[in-house]
């Protein structure tokens, strides 16, 4: 996984977050710290572009990424920002560790938002 190290051929941002409570007593999502810049493969889970509607929302953009990266400073709560896209976790990023040669996360993403 020598791809994963210093030759990995992509960077992202991930930004930290927690849930707080506001003064009404709703649960928020706070960033915690500044962005952490992490050396990575980025990839589409299929080889298209999908949507879906929804009655709320609209049209509403499901592509999905996979990243790779030696180690992973997020959570399930992460952001994480590349290609001019802000991103979210879905599901816990998974921890491979067959062996120190091969050990990676693998976190998968969903498009939300372009940056800004």
């Amino acid at each position: 996984m020598s791809l994963l190290d210093r030759r990995a051929p992509h960077v992202v941002y991930v930004q930290n977050r927690k849930t707080e409570r506001d003064n009404e007593g709703k649960r928020i999502m706070v960033d915690v710290g500044p962005r952490i810049a992490v050396r990575c493969m980025h990839e589409p889970v299929r080889d298209w572009s999908s949507a879906e509607e929804t009655p709320t929302l609209g049209l509403q953009v499901t592509d999905l990424k996979i990243i790779r990266s030696r180690l992973w400073p997020g959570d399930i709560h992460s952001h994480v920002y590349f290609d001019g896209g802000v991103h979210e976790t879905v599901g816990a990023p998974q921890a491979h560790s067959v062996s120190r040669r091969t050990r990676h996360h693998r976190i998968t993403v969903r498009w939300i938002a372009k940056e800004e």
